[in-house]
């Protein structure tokens, strides 16, 4: 198995780092991002990002190549327990054909909001701003997300599904906690 990164545009532009202007200009950033970040290789769309179209032009997928080179899984928002269940699957058939059905359309907004900030402070302030007109309460969300990190990574970060009592379990948790909530606020 062998992962790869294809570097398509900024996604969060800013004073610091403005949109790509030339080819030069992403291979800079793409090799900035693989020292610092990832420890896989990082290609480089062209400037037009023709490669971007051509799979469909969303922010952050991830498409799982089988090993007869056909694309047997498409995450339209990289989300690493998903991930994680479709290389399973396709392991599981010895490499070929489609796993979880082949798409995975969920946007799992929570691992986002844990891990989000890094791309939106790279653009700061200018990406935050951006994110808050366009979709009210995102960039804030993320920030806070953020903040939360310690106590929420161990559940939006896994790398592994949770199992399906532990779901049960934190949503029950959630649904007091908000209940308590909105009966305080219906006291007061």
């Amino acid at each position: 198995m062998h992962f790869i990164d294809v570097l398509i545009r900024q996604a969060h532009p800013g004073p610091k780092v403005p949109p790509y202007r030339s080819f030069a200009q992403k291979q800079r950033d793409a090799h900035v991002f693989q020292s610092e970040e990832t420890p896989y290789p990082v290609l480089v769309d062209d400037v037009e990002g023709r490669v971007h179209q051509v799979y469909g032009g969303l922010a952050d997928p991830t498409y799982v190549i089988d090993a007869e080179g056909r694309v047997a899984f498409y995450n339209m928002w990289t989300h690493a327990p998903t991930l994680h269940r479709a290389l399973e699957e396709l392991f599981a058939n010895g490499g070929r054909g489609t796993a979880l059905g082949g798409i995975d359309r969920k946007p799992h907004l929570l691992s986002s909001m844990t891990d989000g900030w890094k791309g939106l402070r790279r653009g700061w302030p200018q990406s935050f701003t951006d994110l808050e007109l366009s979709a009210p309460g995102m960039a804030s969300g993320i920030w806070l997300g953020y903040q939360l990190r310690s106590v929420l990574a161990p559940l939006t970060l896994r790398a592994k599904p949770l199992p399906p009592s532990v779901k049960i379990g934190l949503a029950v948790g959630a649904a007091a906690l908000i209940g308590l909530g909105i009966k305080r606020l219906v006291r007061a």
